[in-house]
């Protein structure tokens, strides 16, 4: 049986490690949070936000007028991958004296058509340090917390006309991804994504709509999207008590929940079951249109463009980090090389062989009760959410990857599937904190 989603893909060089993340995300979403939000669940919560907040617009017009939401991060904590009391470590953005509503934009002149945002049908912007509206659609950016594997920013996002339709991922959170640009005080000149620095522009957010008017959401950049493999780099960041970022959103972009199919014209499932792979590719570059495989494109998405430009202060919390150092390799090629504890999260780093890498390793972790640590959202597969579990120690397993995912996976749930790590895994290491 043939399937577009899959036939059509193309397949790249790295085709392991492609496979070894792509797989591990899915593993990830798997885990997360999968409790299902019933409309009253939403209904009974966006009138709470609404209350505290004095939050009180119920007009489309008055969307770019809304005042910016100050603890979004308290609002969404319970449901984020990374749960965790954000709002207590929370740098709130507070807007400069005078700044907002004086129908310029911070260059000092007129904002309408420049890039700090339109003016409203009535003249009056609705820009200032942390609020950049263009086109009727509005982001603020009001919180921001960082740590040495991650920068959390909260995010309001309103539209004067209602969003579309949005595909709710597996949380059942609207899948909603930015698109754009960021730089750092710290970073050196000509660092860029050629270079293989992808700078944490582009990203996908979580959080939820407040009404058809309004997303409120957090989005997280992981360290290792700024730096990369640079270690020079990355010791130079975590060593750093605040930083300057200028950030620039390109593009809001959803999934659209019913995304417009492919016309098959008049051809049944028998018909493309029968076809032969080469009938296949020829029929689906047939009647694909070549824009569909541009990102964003108008038959699976939606998007509102920018730029939205953003100039924020970061500070840096260090006195929550706790790094181990392990830098070694047992005979079978797996191993480990670092181990850092933050706020909110716990990263593994591991040590490999080319030939084990390539064979494929599969990471567990497991907190000091010996039950599994749960993946955060984070695109690097080995970043572990640790809100009320006890890690005051953790144990490290490398495994390999296929018999992994074929027998020992299986075994997650049972009660003696610590003693199964310890007796199968390639390599395993206690981290005491």
């Amino acid at each position: 049986m043939k399937s577009e989603r899959f036939d059509t893909i193309a397949i790249p060089d790295s085709l392991s490690q492609c496979v070894r993340k792509g797989i591990r995300q899915g593993e990830k979403i798997y885990m997360r949070n999968k409790r299902k939000k019933t409309m009253i669940r939403i209904a009974t919560a966006a009138a709470a936000l609404l209350l505290c907040m004095g939050f009180f617009a119920s007009q489309p017009a008055l969307a770019s007028k809304i005042p910016v939401i100050r603890n979004i991060f308290k609002f969404l904590q319970k449901d984020y991958s990374y749960q965790g009391d954000l709002d207590s470590v929370a740098q709130k953005f507070e807007e400069p004296e005078g700044s907002g509503n004086t129908g310029e934009g911070e260059s000092g002149g007129s904002s309408t058509g420049s890039d700090y945002g339109t003016a409203g049908g009535d003249g009056v912007t609705a820009d200032s340090v942390y609020t950049k509206t263009v086109d009727g659609v509005t982001v603020s950016i009001s919180e921001a917390y960082c740590s040495v594997e991650a920068i959390y920013l909260s995010l309001m996002i309103t539209s004067e006309e209602a969003f579309p339709a949005t595909m709710m991922d597996m949380s059942e959170q609207p899948i909603i991804y930015l698109k754009g640009t960021a730089d750092y005080s710290f970073m050196p000149s000509g660092r860029d994504e050629a270079h293989g620095y992808a700078n944490g522009g582009n990203g996908s957010m979580e959080g939820k709509f407040i009404d058809e008017h309004t997303y409120a959401g957090i989005y997280r950049i992981d360290a290792l999207d700024i730096f990369g493999n640079d270690t020079m780099l990355k010791e130079s960041y975590r060593a750093l008590d605040a930083f300057d970022m200028d950030y620039t959103i390109e593009q809001i972009i959803g999934d659209r929940a019913e995304p417009e199919p492919l016309d098959y014209r008049g051809k049944t499932q028998a018909d493309l079951e029968a076809m032969s792979d080469e009938e296949w590719n020829a029929f689906m570059n047939e009647i694909t249109p070549p824009d569909r495989n541009q990102f964003p494109n108008k038959y699976e998405n939606w998007w509102f463009d920018g730029p939205f430009t953003f100039k924020l202060h970061i500070e840096m919390d260090n006195d929550s980090t706790q790094v181990v150092t392990v830098d070694e390799t047992n005979d079978t090629g797996a191993g480990l090389y670092q181990v850092v504890k933050t706020k909110f999260e716990i990263t593994v780093e591991e040590k490999c062989t080319e030939e084990r890498i390539e064979q494929g390793v599969f990471l567990v972790v497991l907190d000091a009760d010996g039950q599994l640590l749960p993946n955060g959202s984070s695109q690097f597969a080995d970043t572990y959410a640790i809100n009320g579990r006890n890690v005051s120690k953790v144990y490290v397993y490398v495994c390999d990857y296929i018999e992994y995912m074929d027998d020992i996976k299986g075994h997650r749930n049972d009660s003696n599937f610590k003693q199964i790590l310890d007796e199968r895994a390639l390599y395993k290491k206690e981290i005491v904190f």
